[in-house]
């Protein structure tokens, strides 16, 4: 199953194996409605901040999200706990992500458990473009914490059959890199995810391993900037092809990612409505131009966000996919270090 058969079955699609996206429009529509009343009935913060908002009368159409205000990391930052939509004991997983700038004060982000079987299952469709049941997979990432990013990309691979070495993140400085590469020669590793800065440090050092050439299949790369040079540096080491994540943990942590086309990242548009505005005016820009990205949660519990400004710059790319999905494309996104700015 694919993503699009994936979404198609989310959204209870009666075209085959392929959402139409007539279909997946009408669905984002009426999950807005139900997002946006389900979140005024449940939180302090909405109840409050969308008090002029009549999902029925004011949502007529998916443009019409223009008239819900928008929200970025100071609500959440100072007033998050208003923003929970369940009871302390619906709650299984509270994130909390520091920030940087003049506020400095951390955001906490709040999950059930079905909020984050959504991240499970997304990895385990999504990720079935570059993995699979004989695949040997090393993740980079936090998996210390039970419900950690590292954590449900495990389960999902699991769940897809794949065998799993959750190592978790790479200290900057380089000291566990030995580590780590005798561990992928060790054991066969064959596809990874991990940052952009620890798949690069990896692939540098390991540089004419033809062990590591031939095993290494396919990378993953995550929560960071990827550059050009980097992405290079990588598939000319392990002679790999390389895929890109775009999310945060707001988002759920699974956002979007690239195909096998590779050629931009599609959105999980079941799960999550993306807009790119002006981030002057807040007005939405047209497709194709750059502006910021916000997006709006059309399935999570504990805390829906509403028109989250993300801070991060990218596009929509014209036209279908190569690949021949329905999905919107995002063009890469910009380095979130540049704030507010292109």
């Amino acid at each position: 199953m694919n993503i699009d058969s994936w979404i198609a079955a989310k959204i209870g699609s009666e075209q085959g194996e392929a959402p139409a996206r007539a279909a997946l429009s009408a669905y984002q529509l009426a999950r807005l409605r139900e997002t946006i009343a389900y979140a005024k009935r449940n939180s302090p913060f909405y109840e409050r901040t969308l008090a002029d908002i009549d999902p029925d009368r004011d949502i007529r159409a998916l443009e019409d999200i223009a008239s819900v205000p928008l929200m970025d990391e100071t609500a959440l930052i100072d007033e998050g706990e208003l923003m929970i939509c369940v009871p302390a004991s619906g709650v299984s997983r509270i994130v909390t992500v520091e920030t940087s700038g003049t506020i400095g004060l951390p955001k906490r982000i709040y999950f059930t458990e079905e909020d984050q079987e959504l991240m499970i299952d997304y990895v385990y469709h999504g990720l079935k473009v570059m993995a699979g049941s004989s695949d040997v997979f090393l993740v980079l990432m936090p998996c210390e914490r039970p419900g950690s990013v590292g954590d449900l990309v495990r389960i999902g691979l699991e769940r897809m059959g794949a065998s799993v070495i959750a190592l978790g993140i790479l200290p900057v400085d380089g000291s566990r890199d030995a580590e780590a590469l005798a561990l992928m020669r060790e054991r066969g590793v064959t596809s990874m995810l991990a940052t952009a800065g620890a798949a690069a440090r990896l692939a540098e050092k390991s540089i004419g391993d033809m062990t590591l050439e031939k095993n290494m299949r396919t990378v993953l790369l995550s929560a960071e900037y990827v550059s050009d040079d980097r992405r290079a540096l990588i598939e000319r080491a392990w002679d790999c092809k390389v895929f890109e994540h775009y999310g945060m943990t707001e988002m759920g942590l699974g956002g979007a990612m690239a195909c096998e086309a590779r050629s931009g990242y599609h959105p999980r548009e079941a799960d999550i409505l993306f807009e790119i505005i002006d981030p002057m005016t807040g007005e939405p820009v047209p497709d194709g131009a750059y502006g910021e990205v916000v997006f709006t949660t059309l399935t999570r519990q504990a805390m829906p966000f509403i028109r989250y400004r993300t801070g991060d710059f990218s596009r929509w790319l014209p036209g279908r996919c190569s690949c021949g999905s329905v999905l919107k494309r995002l063009a890469r996104v910009g380095d979130r270090k540049i704030t507010k700015g292109y």
